[in-house]
């Protein structure tokens, strides 16, 4: 069924929260390539609270109350939004002025008791089994990667001897002693790493960008 998401309400139980760096990526994945919104909808109960794709509709309801500018902004930072010409920005652009004179998006309303509800919730923020990073590495070059949610950080395992892509915020490594970066690789204490975890995740949050990290490093920042 479709709704206007204005008349979703964003479910206050939500377990899953996201930093400024994080949301800034979802917004840009929504806006370059919306269709996503049509193949992944979003799940309701009968009050029209979501239960699954709350940080989507959060999104869509700050791209309603914010203007073009303030979009352009924000994809500024995108790889993808940057290989683009400027026919094809303003189609995305326009693309999405039209949609918010009536933002209509796609749902499933379903009928769920409370004790339901939040099993729904909380296993729809559960992430079950892993990546296999090797593939993805085939498949994606590392902008599309970075585009699609992670962050740009390649650390050497030594219990798996392999090398793995790994998200900095909310990871928690077993093990991690060398630090990989091009064909160079740095030994690297727990106290280092964590040392560094903490300056990403303070950059992250107070720029709102992962870009320029290693810069600001080098900087003394």
């Amino acid at each position: 069924m479709k709704v206007d998401v204005r008349e979703l309400s964003i479910n206050p139980i939500n377990p899953r929260k996201i930093v400024l760096g994080q949301k800034r990526r979802l917004q840009q994945s929504i806006m370059l390539f919306p269709k996503m919104l049509y193949y992944r909808d979003i799940i309701i109960n009968k009050d029209k609270v979501v239960l699954a794709g709350n940080q989507r509709t959060t999104i869509l309801k700050e791209i309603i109350t914010s203007s073009p500018m303030d979009w352009m902004i924000i994809l500024q930072e995108n790889e993808k939004w940057q290989t683009l010409t400027e026919k094809q920005r303003d189609v995305v652009i326009e693309y999405w002025k039209k949609w918010i004179e009536e933002p209509i998006i796609d749902v499933t309303e379903i009928e769920l008791n409370e004790e339901e509800e939040k099993e729904l919730i909380i296993k729809d923020n559960n992430e079950f089994g892993e990546f296999d990073y090797d593939k993805l590495q085939q498949i994606y070059d590392e902008i599309n990667l970075v585009n699609f949610g992670f962050d740009e950080a390649l650390f050497y395992n030594p219990e798996e001897d392999d090398t793995v892509l790994t998200k900095i915020k909310g990871s928690t490594p077993v093990k991690i002693n060398m630090l990989s970066f091009g064909k160079n690789v740095v030994a690297v204490t727990k106290e280092e790493y964590e040392t560094l975890v903490e300056r990403y995740n303070d950059y992250v949050d107070a720029t709102g960008v992962n870009f320029g990290f290693v810069k600001s490093l080098l900087q003394g920042e």
